[in-house]
């Protein structure tokens, strides 16, 4: 199977329902190099408005964060995150999060794209 859009080509998708608001860890294995993604929920009372927070925690592991999204209806990203490389092709990701209105649980669904080539080193 492939599946494309906007000249992207889907290479993972999913969806996972978290246990309880624990974090969901992503590990996008491949021959070499694997990529981790830990995607989490973090309320700030400080803040007004809800955001992500793209935290590169090691050189191989992502840390996405949903700070203050709302609860009840599904939030996620408009634009490609773009994220780096892998296997030699951009790798992008859109997401959507949606937690449950008592704060017991929540769903990621995500999709990781891949785009054309990038030039091997030489």
């Amino acid at each position: 199977m492939r599946i494309t859009s906007g000249g992207y080509e889907a290479v993972y998708h999913g969806r996972v329902f978290g246990y309880g608001l624990n974090p969901i860890q992503i590990v996008l294995s491949e021959e070499r190099d694997p990529l981790t993604f830990v995607f989490s929920i973090e309320n700030d009372p400080e803040r007004d408005d809800f955001d992500t927070d793209i935290r590169l925690v090691r050189q191989d592991t992502v840390k996405i964060v949903c700070v203050n999204f709302p609860r009840g209806k599904p939030i996620g990203n408009r634009d490609m995150i773009h994220l780096g490389v892998l296997n030699n092709r951009k790798l992008s990701l859109r997401y959507e999060v949606n937690i449950h209105y008592d704060l017991s649980t929540w769903v990621l669904s995500f999709t990781f794209f891949a785009g054309e080539g990038v030039p091997e080193h030489e």
